[in-house]
């Protein structure tokens, strides 16, 4: 069931973002790239061939501030967007400096990431009133008053009670409407960045959310800085990807944030077209051209380190079993259930099959389905833990199939995963669980090598599973896309279209 407040805007949400749209796909649609050179020795070759990229003038020494909260060693798809833009948008020729948040408090380290980061790129991590900072303020004030009256320092147990500190900090901010309490990042974060920007005044300010609430401390700086200002809203500000009903205060406040980002930012930067259309419905008054679509994409230089020594026999085991991967964090909507139960039925169906399927489930669960998977999981399926992306691209590029999950609901038909880009540009077969007629569909169906059904429709799960296993043991279950198509995707190619957003907005704000 979708949330009450969504209902009634789902249809025309559907036509607006979908009007010109083509047909939807059949329910259960197998997929085959048209012919590419080289057979399957052509993604080696692609994935060696750095497209050509044309640049006007590049960034010219233009001085961006990218406020961002999670940034690496965070992990996750959240840190990897604003990693992958400051890494080529440096090599452009932007001098790039970053505000993000100090503390490591969050599901996913991948210190891997930190490679993306170029040297010049300057980073500011600041520690705001957060529970996480706040937690650590206070223990290292106690660890140092340990210090003082007692001479076995070492004994001070500061890790104990800085979970402790911090757990109850959380529930307060929880109980206060606050969230997490990472919204009290705000404050700090504007003024760190005013006194960066009167220290050597910058050219342009970038956002980029989720959290959203990064987007105020844009707000507060260009109201004292009139500076131009890029939003780079990568998903909706409101969501129905959790069941629940959204609590009313923050329904209404992500409103006034998303009406004041409409209003004020110099461009906006959408990570769909989907959601791009919804808000130039949404606010007619704004120019059409204010608001860009600049998809997330792949970075050939992960996909290259990762799949080092690739060989596709070995990799499938030549039929031999069939590996499904489904990698990301799995919560809300995103119930793995729903791609457990059909395969358990397909092996159900076909005995022969046993000892030959496995599923590998390589990311995060929220606290229910963790504690209801400990319990219930099948012989044939791993929990693999969170990875790093390089673990997690080389367990994708060795697999048969990789499952990409995109539940049926209004977040879903504005917003594009941002790990289907990566899915499709390895060679290596895509089961796709994404609502008929929405871009998640249509990007895999124009990438080939797939297989689509609807998520939430049990039985035709069932029957692309059974047709996936069957192909692959049977050795014909197709790998290659046609790779030239996919170059569109690549992220050295997007950050020069986000750098020329930059341009566009600063011009703008000269005129």
């Amino acid at each position: 069931m979708r949330t009450d407040y969504c209902e009634k805007q789902d249809q025309t949400q559907k036509e607006r973002c979908f009007a010109t749209s083509p047909p939807p796909l059949s329910p259960i649609t197998q997929l085959e790239a048209r012919p590419a050179a080289g057979g399957r020795d052509a993604w080696p070759h692609w994935i060696e061939s750095d497209p050509v990229v044309t640049t006007s003038g590049g960034g010219g020494g233009v001085r961006v501030l990218f406020i961002c909260y999670q940034f690496p060693p965070i992990g996750g798809s959240g840190a990897q967007r604003p990693a992958k833009l400051v890494k080529y948008l440096d090599a452009a020729g932007f001098d790039i400096e970053v505000l993000t948040a100090a503390h490591q408090r969050f599901p996913w380290i991948d210190p891997s990431l930190c490679s993306d980061v170029p040297a010049a790129a300057r980073i500011h991590r600041v520690a705001g009133n957060e529970p996480a900072c706040l937690a650590k303020r206070f223990t290292d004030t106690l660890a140092g008053c340990w210090r003082c009256v007692c001479t076995d320092a070492d004994r001070f147990p500061k890790q104990w009670i800085e979970d402790r500190i911090y757990w109850r900090l959380a529930r307060w901010a929880q109980r206060a409407g606050l969230g997490n309490g990472e919204p009290l990042w705000i404050g700090s974060a504007a003024r760190t960045a005013l006194a960066l920007h009167h220290r050597q005044p910058f050219d342009v300010i970038v956002s980029t959310g989720p959290p959203h609430f990064v987007h105020r401390v844009a707000l507060r700086v260009c109201a004292e800085t009139r500076l131009p200002w890029v939003a780079d809203v990568r998903d909706p500000f409101v969501s129905d990807f959790d069941p629940g009903r959204p609590d009313s205060r923050h329904l209404a406040a992500m409103r006034r944030l998303e009406r004041a980002i409409l209003r004020r930012a110099s461009r906006i930067v959408t990570t769909s077209a989907a959601l791009a259309a919804d808000f130039r419905a949404r606010f007619p008054r704004r120019r059409a051209s204010d608001i860009r679509t600049i998809t997330n994409g792949f970075d050939r230089d992960d996909l290259r380190t990762s799949s080092d020594g690739f060989d596709g026999d070995a990799r499938t085991g030549k039929g031999e079993e069939c590996t499904f991967v489904a990698a990301g964090a799995f919560y809300g909507r995103r119930e793995l259930r729903r791609v457990v139960e059909p395969i358990g039925r397909a092996l159900a169906r076909h005995p022969e099959w046993c000892g030959r399927v496995r599923l590998v489930v390589a990311g995060t669960l929220d606290a229910q389905q963790q504690d209801y998977w400990r319990k219930e999981r099948p012989a044939w399926m791993h929990l693999a833990g969170y990875l790093d992306h390089a673990s997690a691209i080389r367990l994708v590029v060795r697999s048969a199939c990789s499952v990409m999950i995109v539940p049926d609901c209004c977040h879903s038909r504005t917003g594009i995963p941002g790990k289907t880009f990566e899915l499709i540009a390895l060679p290596t077969h895509v089961l796709a669980l994404v609502p008929p007629g929405s871009e998640p569909e249509r990007i895999v169906a124009r990438a080939g090598a797939a297989t689509i059904a609807p998520f939430e429709d049990s039985a035709k799960v069932t029957a692309a599973v059974e047709s996936v296993i069957e192909r692959h043991l049977s050795e014909t279950l197709p790998r290659d896309r046609t790779w030239s198509h996919l170059d569109r995707y690549d992220r050295c190619r997007l950050a020069v279209d986000f750098g020329g957003c930059l341009h566009d907005a600063i011009r703008r704000g000269r005129t």
